[in-house]
């Protein structure tokens, strides 16, 4: 992998938009008029990991498609996050308020 490069589930992504009825170019529209302003171009080359995906495009991404906390950690962070450092992940955002 180059640098720049991430390993991520892209093929869940693909999925949950099928799910909906939806596809890429769907998803770039819905970012867009959400401001922010994305080609179907570049949401595939992140779904590649030819380019990361930014936090905010991760958050909006995940109310769009109704990500569940699990869902987002499996798909964006699969190499990146241990079981339990996932559990422990899940445990936190579950209970931000508390933190």
């Amino acid at each position: 992998m180059k640098k720049g490069e991430s390993k991520m589930e892209s093929n869940l992504i693909h999925s949950k938009l099928r799910m909906k009825g939806k596809n890429v170019e769907w998803l770039a529209n819905e970012m867009t008029a959400y401001g922010q302003p994305i080609s179907a171009s570049t949401i595939y080359k992140k779904l590649k990991g030819e380019v990361v995906f930014k936090a905010a495009d991760i958050k909006l991404i995940s109310q769009l498609l109704d990500l569940k906390n699990e869902e987002i950690m499996t798909i964006f962070f699969s190499e990146l996050v241990s079981k339990k450092t996932h559990v422990d992940i899940e445990r936190i955002v579950m209970n931000e308020k508390n933190y």
